[in-house]
């Protein structure tokens, strides 16, 4: 099954905040608890501390340990004084308590047995119920005073769980000094395991532990909400793209959409939008693209016709003057229909450009000879500032490079008035060659400059059509130095009329 956006990053993001969660709540689990515990043994050793200290008092009034041993009834009250209390022995006339603390065994009872109507009922007279033996023991039954020869005086276990090696026997045997006048007199020992015991204590570990699962399921639920609602803000852009981009398949290039963010959805909106403008651009340029060819091909076909007409009526006759007429309009066509093809193929990259090194500077010569013929018709003159002795090397295609210069060189022809001047200037600047071709008034207006090279464009059109221009000449210059990856600009000439430049990647020989 494929999952769409949506769902791929709900659950991402789902799965990511719950694994954050799961281990949050594990971690503070575990760190709740151990340190809980820490606190709680820390608790205990400080009761301890104060009872040894207590014994302590009573072992310089007695003078030994035998007031406990006599009176187990004393220890279950010094462990009441510290809020304790220790399961006690059954008991027994003083006296009757033998060395170590054990009582001795007690006679069978004397007399005949009771008869059945004597003995209690069935509910009395049970022993009470063991203990839980999973339930911790509390502190006084953990507790024992041993004398100065380490011998039990009383008190619990060294064991109290009665299981050494179940999980919450795991802890330690921590005994605590117990001095009389500065004398070791005996200690107190506390078995403490991994667990707490107090009861008053567990039951608030317990009630944390079920606060903190409350709140991961309810930080659970929240991410689950956060993560639908920031999924649905980060997926509007991409709808508003997916909308637009449908819209722009239908040719409205007026598209646009709105710009929320500065993140990445917002450059890519941005973007967009961009692109939007680009076609719009475009589609006008096809639009005037279109007009202009048919107008540029609409006046000389007319010029034809009536020419042609008139004399299939007779009305003129076919004069060696008026069919060399006709012969101009129909090369003027040719023209027109070639810079066509050569601007198509470029602009498909489909011009064929031999990539070899060539001397610019043989080239730049010989277009400077072929056009100097033409440009003494109007006695303009041409001046050369280039060494022809000293090479400079380009890669690229010499026929279409000189077909670029002989291009250049024929619009100062048509477009510098008589009696003016053209200037070459190449050199070499760092590892680039910068080829400069201007002329002499008239100059081209500030507002024309940007435009110079757009198809079929021409500052004065009824002047550059009467001088055989068809305003796709340094369009197709453009296509040829971008092709050699070169650049082309425009500027106005310290001459006073244009000045293009032309710069080309030099060529390491």
């Amino acid at each position: 099954m494929r999952l769409n956006i949506f769902p791929k990053l709900f659950l991402a993001m789902l799965l990511a905040t719950l694994m954050v969660v799961l281990v949050m709540v594990v971690f503070m689990n575990w760190s709740f608890r151990t340190g809980f515990t820490a606190y709680h043994h820390a608790e205990e050793l400080d009761k301890v501390q104060e009872l040894a200290e207590v014994l302590g008092t009573e072992f310089a009034t007695h003078n030994s340990w035998d007031f406990l041993r006599d009176d187990p009834q004393q220890w279950g009250k010094l462990l009441g004084d510290l809020g304790e209390s220790a399961p006690l022995p059954p008991q027994h006339p003083p006296g009757m308590m033998e060395r170590g603390g054990q009582p001795p065994p007690f006679p069978p009872p004397a007399g005949p047995p009771p008869d059945r109507d004597q003995l209690p009922p069935p509910d009395q007279g049970k022993l009470p119920p063991p203990p839980d033996q999973d339930k911790p023991p509390p502190l006084g039954a953990r507790l024992s005073l041993l004398d100065s020869d380490q011998q039990q005086v009383i008190g619990g276990l060294r064991h109290p769980l009665g299981r050494p090696g179940n999980r919450r026997d795991q802890g330690g045997l921590t005994k605590v000094e117990v001095r009389a006048a500065d004398k070791l007199v005996g200690w107190v020992t506390v078995w403490q395991g991994g667990v707490v015991t107090d009861g008053l204590a567990q039951s608030f570990l317990d009630q944390q532990v079920r606060n903190l699962y409350l709140i991961a399921l309810f930080a659970t639920g929240l991410s689950f909400l956060l993560a639908i609602l920031l999924v649905r803000h980060l997926l509007r852009p991409v709808h508003s793209l997916t909308q637009g981009a449908q819209v722009l398949t239908t040719g409205k290039f007026d598209t646009r959409i709105e710009v929320a963010t500065q993140d990445e959805l917002g450059r890519l909106a941005q973007a967009f939008n961009t692109l939007a403008e680009a076609l719009q651009h475009n589609e006008i340029m096809r639009q005037q693209w279109v007009a202009d060819i048919s107008h540029e091909l609409r006046t000389p076909i007319a010029v034809l016709r009536s020419e042609i007409e008139a004399l299939l009526d007779g009305i003129r006759q076919p004069t060696p003057e008026r069919i060399q007429s006709l012969h101009v309009d129909v090369l003027a066509m040719g023209k027109l229909v070639e810079d066509l093809y050569q601007l198509a193929l470029s602009d498909s990259a489909e011009l064929s450009l031999a990539a070899e090194p060539v001397n610019l500077t043989t080239v730049l010569t010989e277009a400077a000879l072929s056009a100097q013929a033409r440009l003494q018709e109007k006695q303009i003159g041409l001046t050369t500032r280039f060494d022809p002795q000293q090479a400079l090397w380009v890669r690229g295609d010499a026929e279409r490079l000189y077909q670029l210069f002989g291009n250049l060189l024929g619009n100062c022809y048509r477009y510098t008035d008589e009696g003016g001047q053209v200037e070459i200037l190449a050199q070499q600047q760092g590892n680039k060659v910068m080829v400069s071709i201007q002329d002499s008034s008239p100059g081209v207006p500030d507002a024309a400059l940007p435009r110079l090279f757009e198809r079929l464009f021409r500052v004065d059109k009824s002047r550059s059509r009467a001088l055989g221009g068809s305003g796709l000449g340094l369009s197709i210059c453009k296509n040829a130095v971008e092709a050699h990856g070169g650049t082309i600009r425009a500027a106005h000439s310290p001459l006073g009329g244009l000045l293009i430049e032309v710069v080309l990647p030099l060529e390491s020989i």
